[in-house]
């Protein structure tokens, strides 16, 4: 999971760009460069506190494995946790969450007392504690995020594991391990969630994507998981105008209407946005052809008007990644190009404040080519 993904990041896809871009009056700042020792390779999408602060974590930090940090409004970077090889943890994946006490919780794919994955928890004193190892059995493995509820119960996604060891979708309650909600079979049901948390509803539904599976095409699906365990397909992707393998989690609009990304487009093109309403009715907002981005490797951001912003990994001018908003009205523009100083590949997607500023992580560049987090106001 961890050696495809950093080759995913790593070959980043030329594109033959020929589109002329128009001109934008939004900039981008660099709130941090990582220089390697306070870590590299920024991953999951970051975490923002009701001070300001920004909260997130890197795959590589040298010489240990990775860590998690704290950066204040005013650009002071903090390693709250540092991880060392062979700890307890190797490839954080998916979105911390916050508690009202300033503990974040998250999840890894390959650590945990059988390298299946952990949820953990951490302080803001820096007390890091794994609150369940996955076993690779009915519980699943290599997990995807997690999402809390009111009572402090947790859901998430598994990429590999159970039943038929292609998936789960849990619930995990703290003190009482974790309950497999739904196992995917691999077949039209779906397969093997890729780096996701679920979106739930005011009704305890949960709503998520499959990279694969869904049918012989393998493209990929929408999926609703109730909570006894029922699990119903909104959609499949056929790789047609609908895209395929979708990655990144799900948000919704204030009437219930769910919105992410494809990573791949008609005829294996450059991705897609999509809405699709909890009936399965599906509506393409977007195809990327490359100018305009390619890649969408993340979910979206939505303000309070209901416009949608996101990142691609790779294309746009310098073919190093975009920022890009789709508005309510319709249609796409390119807020802002990466070009490598400014940080490129970003693949968290990025996140939204009160006050309608973005902010995100590139994998890539920067002062030492270590990966960035920016800012980006629309």
């Amino acid at each position: 999971m961890l050696q495809s993904l950093m080759l995913a990041l790593a070959g980043v896809t030329a594109l033959a760009l020929t589109a002329t871009q128009p001109l934008f009056a939004q900039t981008e700042t660099v709130l941090h460069s990582f220089t390697g020792t306070d870590g590299s390779l920024p991953g999951p999408r970051l975490t923002l506190d009701s001070a300001g602060n920004l909260y997130g974590s890197t795959v590589g930090n040298y010489p240990g494995v990775g860590s998690i940090f704290k950066l204040t409004p005013t650009g002071t970077l903090t390693v709250l946790y540092k991880f060392t090889d062979g700890q307890q943890r190797l490839f954080t994946t998916g979105k911390l969450v916050l508690d009202t006490h300033g503990n974040l919780y998250g999840v890894d794919q390959t650590g945990g007392a059988s390298g299946n994955g952990s949820i953990f928890r951490l302080t803001q004193t820096g007390v890091f504690t794994v609150l369940y190892s996955f076993t690779g059995k009915s519980d699943g493995a290599y997990p995807n995020g997690v999402i809390s509820d009111a009572q402090g119960n947790f859901y998430g996604t598994t990429n590999k594991g159970g039943a038929f060891g292609q998936g789960t979708v849990f619930e995990f309650t703290p003190g009482h391990g974790v309950k497999a909600l739904y196992a995917f079979t691999g077949g039209s049901d779906g397969g093997e969630p890729f780096d996701a948390a679920p979106y739930r509803d005011s009704q305890g539904n949960l709503y998520g994507t499959t990279m694969y599976d869904g049918g012989f095409i393998s493209y990929g699906v929408v999926f609703k998981v109730t909570p006894q365990g029922t699990e119903s397909v909104l959609h499949t992707f056929l790789g047609e105008s609908d895209g395929g393998h979708p990655k990144g989690s799900l948000i919704a609009d204030s009437e219930g209407n769910l919105y992410g990304t494809t990573s791949s487009g008609e005829h294996l093109s450059g991705g897609t946005v999509f809405r699709i309403t909890t009936a399965g009715v599906m509506t393409e907002l977007h195809t990327f052809s490359g100018s305009d981005g390619y890649d969408p490797n993340a979910g979206l951001a939505m303000d309070s008007q209901g416009n949608l912003y996101g990142t691609t990994f790779s294309g746009g001018t310098s073919n190093d990644g975009v920022v890009f908003e789709i508005p309510y009205a319709g249609g796409e523009s390119v807020l802002f190009n990466f070009s490598g100083s400014d940080g490129y590949a970003p693949y968290s997607g990025a996140i939204i404040n009160q006050q309608d500023v973005l902010f995100g992580t590139t994998g890539f560049g920067g002062t030492y080519n270590q990966g960035t987090v920016f800012q980006v106001i629309p």
